[in-house]
């Protein structure tokens, strides 16, 4: 019987997370350093995953300064490897699963920031195509998108709402971010993987929204109603203007709803003061 040679990679120093294309590795307590996945004799996949790095490096770089978006720091070497923020605690599944859910104020503006920050990342023509919690990283009690291997980014006079129409696969964010939103409001983690399944969640897959804060335009998300992003974050605006809540920068309400520790404020003032708390801005309106 003939046995196939077992070739060992040496993992890097400080590795901390393998993903299907990269190799992230802690530099500092603020930095990490994604690599591109590289093994002996895979010449094809290895230039396979150095092209999914640098359609990473190209979608960080368009995308630029967002508290909303892990940050990124350049280029590290020669190898393509990026240098990026470290998130100090986790990603949203994990910290969903071991922190106590915060008041129902400080869970809205974890999703209006989410909905903006994607909004956002549609208006500068790009898509994520893998939107899902192990994605979303926590910096500082604060949601970052991360990880945009698998994105795809088109001309910045690109016509979106064209290319949304012509390809449904380019409306699959919409279904990750209402899973986002549901995560996020019931502070329990649920996914739909639409590429696992090859088609959209039929009822009887998904929770009920009834009752769940945004709970139609999650629904909405989930019944692929919204053409686009931009359609989705227009609906999500008109239903807080509904509820009278003031424009107000969501930076730093962030901040307002954590204590001088860091940690998240559980107080039931919180939730009595929500309307207070403010709501998302556009990209046009930031000081």
């Amino acid at each position: 019987m003939a046995y196939a040679d077992v070739v060992y990679v040496m993992q890097r120093p400080h590795c901390i997370a393998i993903g299907q294309s990269g190799e992230i590795c802690k530099i500092n307590d603020s930095m990490v350093v994604k690599y591109p996945k590289s093994f002996p004799g895979e010449t094809t996949y290895n230039e396979l995953r150095q092209q999914f790095l640098d359609v990473e490096r190209q979608i960080y770089e368009r995308l630029g300064l967002h508290d909303g978006i892990l940050q990124f720091f350049g280029v590290w070497n020669e190898t393509g490897a990026i240098r990026l923020a470290y998130a100090n605690q986790g990603d949203l599944r994990a910290y969903i699963r071991s922190h106590d859910a915060p008041p129902q104020a400080f869970r809205k503006m974890w999703i209006r920031l989410l909905v903006e920050t994607f909004y956002h990342i549609y208006s500068r023509k790009v898509l994520h195509q893998d939107v899902k919690l192990s994605n979303i990283l926590i910096k500082d009690d604060t949601p970052k998108v991360a990880d945009f291997a698998n994105g795809a980014i088109f001309p910045i006079d690109a016509d979106m709402e064209l290319i949304c129409a012509q390809d449904p696969l380019s409306r699959i964010d919409l279904l990750g971010i209402g899973c986002l939103m549901y995560s996020v409001g019931m502070w329990q983690d649920f996914e739909y993987d639409y590429f696992e399944n090859d088609r959209w969640p039929t009822p009887e897959e998904l929770p009920s929204t009834h009752g769940v804060l945004y709970g139609e335009v999650i629904a909405r998300c989930w019944n692929n109603e919204y053409s686009t992003v931009k359609s989705l974050y227009e609906d999500f605006r008109g239903c807080n203007r509904e509820s009278g809540i003031m424009t107000i920068r969501t930076r730093n309400l962030l901040r307002q709803a954590t204590s001088k520790s860091g940690r998240i404020r559980t107080d039931q003032q919180d939730e009595d003061h929500d309307t207070k708390l403010g709501t998302i801005y556009t990209p046009d309106s930031r000081g």
